[in-house]
């Protein structure tokens, strides 16, 4: 007979526990990768799919009008068909590929005088400035701690703190942070959160339920809505959590501008680059087992079904990309049309929300759409993201105009109500700081509202 354990009685249980959790469709993750490509990257994409679809294949040599258009060759305008937005009526004047205008050397070199420009003013600045860009590693994050660097030039910690914070709100925003959730929070930051927003207090408070998509548990923790929780996720999703990592995988080849802005007739118009992808069309074979599937067994039938919807979803990937980015660029165009005629050299920011806001799309895919991208235009070649603003709305203080907007005119709510209404749409918030927001948008009291009310 065994002895009893020393330890007491010891039982194994299991129990469940609902949990709710983000999963990306494949359809969905296939067109988001799309979108965040550039035109390099893309063609890498594109080519890795033909590679692995065999219902796919290159159509050689250029097609010429209709006549390259056969029951063999689908264009992939025939899948897909074309939304409004971008002018290719013209189809006959293929654009030129743009200048590759820059490889790892000149980046770093454009990043040096970036820092140049911003402590030009300070020699000490300068060199501390000059002394963490040094210690970046390849993802753009620092090991060295602020109070090393202090102590080798013979400084202040915090001197070298405020250089460092500065050069955390250039671009790429986030570079020189000591890990990954502080070049999250730094890029929320510039874009208006602040420590009171859902998205900040997920990755401040609950960093390792972020990485695992842990919603419930979150929502539990934080006290917040799974809504909430979940749109707060589609925000961190579109940040860069390795900012200096882009700067390094262009290195390895040339940058192509996936926009050009160029003047036809006149006038300036827009033209998505896409002269390096080459022509697609469905293999012969697996068209012809959908046509006479009699002739073929259910297993063939199935694998082409399957293999020409991928190839569908892929085409249409490319497509929705175009037609978002020609819709974007014609969005910069139309706010940026006096920089890029040459008649100011003054580009006025554009606001992430207020593009996402006219385009019918959610900020984060806006974010996405302008990653790693160029732009050719005919005053120079720019990264898209440096048209708009580093700083974005609070949107917290956004939550609290439309409440008082859509209050009572006659019987107005006071801040505590105010709170208590930011607070059930998951923004923890005091009537203090209600307050504080509320002076800064020169909004007055509820007895001033009312008595202007009436």
């Amino acid at each position: 007979m065994r002895p009893p354990s020393p330890y007491g009685t010891q039982r194994l249980e299991t129990s469940l526990r609902p949990e709710l959790t983000i999963h990306l469709t494949p359809q969905m993750r296939l067109r988001l990768e799309i979108l965040q490509a550039n035109i390099l990257s893309l063609e890498e994409m594109l080519s890795l799919e033909v590679q692995q679809n065999p219902a796919l294949e290159l159509i050689e040599g250029e097609p010429e009008g209709e006549e390259a258009m056969t029951t063999e060759e689908f264009s992939i305008e025939d899948f897909y068909p074309h939304n409004h937005g971008a002018d290719y009526e013209g189809a006959e004047e293929k654009p030129e590929p743009g200048p590759q205008c820059a490889d790892r050397s000149s980046l770093e070199e454009h990043m040096m005088l970036t820092v140049v420009h911003e402590f030009s003013g300070c020699e000490k600045d300068y060199r501390i400035a000059r002394y963490i860009l040094d210690g970046l590693d390849e993802d753009g994050f620092l090991h060295e701690d602020s109070n090393s660097i202090a102590k080798a030039l013979g400084i202040t910690e915090e001197q070298v703190e405020n250089i460092r914070r500065r050069i955390q709100l250039l671009d790429p925003i986030g570079i020189a942070s000591h890990d990954i959730p502080e070049a999250l929070l730094v890029q929320l930051e510039a874009m208006g959160y602040n420590e009171e927003t859902p998205e900040v207090r997920i990755i401040k408070e609950g960093f390792g339920a972020l990485l695992q998509k842990r919603i419930t548990s979150l929502s539990k923790r934080l006290r917040l809505p799974t809504e909430v929780i979940a749109e707060a996720f589609e925000t961190i999703s579109s940040l860069d959590p390795k900012p200096g990592r882009n700067l390094h995988e262009i290195a390895s080849r040339s940058v192509q501008p996936d926009i050009t802005i160029r003047y036809r007739e006149g006038k300036l118009e827009v033209v998505i680059n896409e002269s390096p992808l080459p022509g697609l069309k469905l293999a012969a074979k697996f068209k012809e087992i959908l046509i006479n599937p009699k002739k073929f067994s259910n297993e063939e039938i199935e694998f082409a079904k399957r293999k020409l919807e991928s190839a569908q979803l892929f085409i249409k990937g490319i497509l929705q990309r175009r037609d978002t980015l020609d819709h974007l660029a014609q969005n910069i165009l139309l706010r940026n049309y006096d920089f890029f005629s040459g008649r100011t050299n003054q580009s006025p920011p554009l606001l992430m929300k207020d593009a996402a806001e006219e385009l019918r799309l959610h900020a984060s895919t806006i974010s996405r759409a302008v990653r790693d991208k160029y732009i050719e235009t005919p005053v120079g070649i720019f990264p898209l993201r440096s048209f708009f603003a580093k700083g974005e709305r609070n949107p917290v203080m956004e939550k609290l105009k439309n409440i008082i907007e859509t209050e009572e005119k006659t019987n107005p709510l006071t801040d505590a109500e105010i709170a208590e209404r930011l607070r059930n749409l998951g923004v923890r918030i005091s009537r203090r700081t209600v307050a504080k927001y509320r002076l800064r948008l020169n909004i007055p009291d509820c007895f001033q509202r009312k008595a202007l009310a009436q």
